[in-house]
């Protein structure tokens, strides 16, 4: 006996079939929470390397690494400020696409970046070095932010 192969699926939708969803949904607890320490990880490494800095290659090196932290915190912002901009208008929409300027912001940052790094490495008070460092403490802020996760995987008492 066969049977009919549309038997059982009723009204449900296929796969690939566009469907609502909920664009006002709150993230979880615990995604707050990793996201916030995430941003005070950021500061204890850029602190670190401050310090680090100017004990072993003086004011030029902290100068640099000040800029590159400040960079890469404004850089975080405008990324996440960016993406959360893009999506949110595919999410809105049903056309599906988004407005060229909300896009190029996105772009844009990368140059706002590269032309304060290279106006103030041509200052020549900035280390380029310090500079690249800086940037990079979102690395040993998610270096931080994983280690805990491990911790926290292997903890026991939880």
């Amino acid at each position: 006996m066969q049977r009919d192969q549309t038997e059982g699926l009723g009204e449900e939708q296929q796969y690939g079939a566009l469907r609502e969803i909920d664009v006002s949904a709150v993230p979880a607890a615990d995604i707050v929470e990793s996201q916030r320490r995430f941003r005070r990880n950021t500061y204890v490494v850029i602190a670190l390397l401050l310090v680090g800095g100017m004990v072993l290659s003086g004011w030029r090196m902290a100068l640099g690494v000040a800029l590159g932290g400040t960079l890469s915190i404004f850089n975080e912002h405008w990324l996440r400020s960016s993406v959360g901009a893009i999506l949110g208008t595919v999410a809105g929409s049903r056309d599906k696409r988004v407005p060229r300027w909300t896009a190029t912001k996105f772009i844009l940052r990368y140059f706002v970046i590269a032309v304060a790094a290279g106006l103030a490495v041509w200052s020549g008070y900035f280390n380029l070095l310090g500079i690249g460092l800086g940037l990079a403490s979102f690395v040993g802020a998610v270096m931080l932010e994983a280690g805990y996760q491990v911790y926290l995987t292997f903890d026991h008492r939880r």
